[in-house]
């Protein structure tokens, strides 16, 4: 999937940086009401009930839970007063080529921390950090908000970490999708360049920088990636999986297939193949 790839584009080149990091004991006094935060939160509740909202959708975090709030989003908040939040935060940047991580990337805000020691002791070791007076300890730092970062995506339901609408709708992204359609077919740079509307070479530098491959790279990748679900899942002719994927013949396709993979379209199924019916 396009989204997929998108996503590892996105986090292969993401940069972070670590703002503060606390421990923290709230009270009736701990609100906000429509703050437009310049940096990212993740939290993780210790104890204690309250009220969360960014750009109007609203969570209710609990003990064991962790929360995330982006950075750009109209966020207020406040805590129960009989039952104040105890919680770890962390304020963070996160970057990736095009602009911030959750401007391109769609997280749950509310996620149950699949361990909560572990949570715990990934806060830990970044308040150790953060009150580090050596020289490595920013890069500790930093290391320790990519480590959260990965924790928390790892929480988060299968499926539920998407690209932005905004990257989705994109002429880029219908650019990609086009291609995707139609993998029976001999898609070209100039088609996609038309359908996204703009010039073949100023796209194909877009395409470059948006998806982290060229368009010629990214048909090679999708028709490899669909030959190979068909020849392991499939009992389907090789011919029939050539002619599936635009190829005129199956010698060339077997050509193609091979030079991506090291291995025949044979010898791929009969290494790879699953039980079919």
């Amino acid at each position: 999937m396009t989204e997929s790839l998108l996503l590892q584009t996105r986090l292969r080149e993401l940069t972070v940086n670590l703002e503060r990091v606390h421990l923290l004991s709230c009270d009736e006094n701990w609100r906000c009401d429509r703050f437009v935060a310049p940096y990212s939160s993740i939290g993780l509740i210790l104890e204690g009930e309250g009220t969360m909202r960014a750009d109007g959708d609203e969570i209710h975090p609990s003990r064991s839970q962790l929360y995330l709030l982006p950075a750009g989003t109209t966020q207020s908040f406040f805590t129960d007063p009989h039952r104040p939040y105890r919680k770890y935060y962390c304020h963070f940047t996160a970057a990736c080529p095009g602009g911030g991580l959750f401007e391109l990337l769609r997280f749950p805000l509310c996620v149950d921390a699949a361990d909560f020691q572990t949570a715990a002791g990934l806060f830990g070791r970044m308040i150790r950090a953060w009150n580090g007076q050596d020289p490595l300890s920013c890069i500790r730092a930093s290391q320790a908000v990519l480590d959260l970062l990965v924790y928390y995506m790892e929480c988060c339901p299968a499926g539920s970490i998407l690209p932005s609408r905004s990257e989705l709708d994109s002429p880029l992204s219908r650019a990609a999708r086009f291609a995707e359609d139609h993998l029976d077919q001999s898609v070209t740079v100039a088609k996609m360049a038309e359908v996204a509307g703009y010039h073949p070479a100023h796209f194909t530098r877009l395409f470059q920088q948006w998806m982290g491959l060229s368009p010629v790279q990214f048909i090679i990748r999708k028709k490899t990636e669909a030959a190979i679900r068909q020849l392991t899942a499939t009992s389907l002719p090789i011919s029939s999986i050539a002619e599936s994927l635009g190829f005129g013949s199956q010698f060339y396709f077997s050509n193609f297939f091979k030079k991506q993979t090291g291995m025949t379209p044979s010898e791929y199924r009969s290494a790879f193949s699953r039980p079919h019916s």
